[in-house]
């Protein structure tokens, strides 16, 4: 029997639901971690962020600063001492403009701490539930629980390498979040 515990190939923030993988054994994590790395797993997310998105879809560019005593990230357009480049993919997939808010698909293009929180944030547009970069006024009015922001499909890509994760290529897995019928 081995004791190799199982082991997370990725995360999630805190309050964030959705699909995370897991690996079984040293040899699987290893193959996972290289794919991820090389971005042959394309993690999408939905979440519903405050407002009218200026465009139907985008790719958007920025630095992200992390500051661990705050456990905080920071946003800016220009290159700062410390920061990375972020990128971050999004796709409207409706608005309610009784609400003012949209859903979207949104691709971690890089993936690094509440990226997608912080950036929606930082063009204006603030995940609804988030306590930490969202805006609480809004917050209290969808009565959430947890931000919302859901990991909802996993797409595995590449070459095969004759290893033994090789039939996970072009294979596709997705949950539904619960907070769609927000908004309807």
């Amino acid at each position: 029997p081995s004791s190799f515990p199982p082991s997370l190939c990725h995360r999630l923030d805190r309050n964030t639901g959705g699909l995370l993988i897991i690996a079984k054994n040293e040899e699987s994590l290893n193959i996972l971690l290289k794919k991820i790395k090389k971005g042959e797993v394309k993690r999408f997310y939905r979440c519903l962020v405050k407002g009218r998105m200026e465009k139907q879809q985008d790719r958007l560019s920025a630095y992200l600063r992390k500051d661990p005593s705050k456990s905080r990230v920071y946003i800016s357009n220009d290159k700062k001492t410390g920061s990375v480049e972020i990128i971050t993919c999004y796709k409207v997939i409706r608005y309610d403009p009784e609400l003012d808010i949209s859903l979207l698909e949104v691709e971690l293009v890089t993936g690094r701490t509440h990226q997608i929180r912080a950036h929606m944030a930082h063009i204006g547009h603030p995940v609804i539930g988030d306590g930490k970069y969202g805006i609480n006024e809004i917050n209290r009015r969808f009565k959430l629980k947890a931000q919302a922001l859901w990991a909802y499909r996993l797409k595995f890509s590449g070459p095969k390498t004759g290893s033994l994760l090789d039939y996970l290529c072009g294979l596709e897995f997705s949950v539904e979040p619960g907070f769609e019928s927000l908004i309807e």
